[in-house]
């Protein structure tokens, strides 16, 4: 399930002595998982550390994260634990071009073909500014047992403004998972993995709401530019989040988050619903 992320600590520490224009935000994350029908899972909570410096005018991006999650299994089934560490870097030196590159590590105790994960993705794209981009997404999932994932999505958005503040955020995307995998690795025989989705963000200077939905199938997918990998063997057949964020001030926001998603339970053949909260706040040094 949903994993999101010191590496960044350590980069944030020796970037800002020799930034110049740079500015430092960080954000605590955490996340209730709700499982329904399921003869596997129960429940779990993940908790992230996400932190962000720009510099040099905020042509250049460092990102990083630290995870943990947890999901309690029911009867004699082990828990799941698992550690998550990303590091990402982002470039507009070539503004409206951008281009990004990123790393994220999986750590787990259990026995799976996911322990010792290594996803390596980027994003290269388009900005018109405050008009529309576009851009694609790729990613590869290195995993153990012979099983990788190469990933593809295309995406883009176009904005509806009511007045110089405010207005509307309109987000498209399509995206294709195949997976590679020995034979007798997973519980999912199938290769390719067709899925779309759509959103639509209106903001204001106070606050902003982001309603976003898909359809089609995913599996071991890599979410949220790089930050969020479903690692589990399950298939994924649509989902729906509603995101709200409140600014206090220019420094301080609140964040909180509902999700649902349904995805095909691979041991039992069950449809399980999951339902998600997450509550986060941010800081901008």
């Amino acid at each position: 399930m949903t994993s999101k992320k010191l590496i960044a600590t350590a980069l944030f520490v020796a970037g800002i002595g020799y930034a110049q224009n740079w500015n430092l935000s960080v954000q605590p994350y955490f996340t209730y998982i709700n499982y329904s029908n399921s003869d596997i899972k129960k429940n779990g909570y993940a908790s992230t550390l996400y932190g962000a410096l720009s510099f040099n005018e905020g042509k250049q991006i460092v990102e990083g994260a630290i995870g943990y999650t947890h999901l309690t299994y029911k009867g004699n089934n082990s828990n799941w634990n698992q550690s998550d560490y990303v590091i990402s870097y982002t470039n507009y030196f070539l503004y409206p071009w951008y281009g990004k590159l990123g790393f994220h590590y999986i750590a787990t105790p259990n026995n799976h073909f996911s322990e010792k994960a290594k996803i390596y993705f980027g994003d290269i794209g388009y900005i018109s500014r405050y008009k529309w981009d576009a851009g694609v997404f790729l990613s590869y999932s290195e995993y153990k047992r012979s099983v990788s994932a190469f990933e593809t999505r295309l995406h883009s958005g176009f904005y509806r403004w009511r007045d110089y503040y405010r207005g509307f955020y309109f987000s498209y995307d399509l995206t294709w998972i195949n997976v590679g995998n020995d034979a007798n690795a997973l519980n999912i025989s199938k290769k390719n993995y067709y899925s779309a989705g759509a959103g639509v963000t209106y903001f204001t200077p106070a606050y902003k709401v982001v309603l976003y939905g898909w359809l089609g199938e995913r599996t071991l997918m890599v979410d949220n530019g790089g930050f969020v990998v479903y690692n589990l063997e399950e298939k994924y057949k649509g989902g729906l989040n509603l995101t709200g964020v409140y600014y206090l001030n220019k420094k301080v926001w609140v964040q909180a988050e509902a999700g649902y998603s349904q995805y095909k339970e691979t041991f039992s053949d069950n449809t399980v619903g999951v339902m998600t909260a997450t509550f986060s706040v941010g800081y901008a040094f």
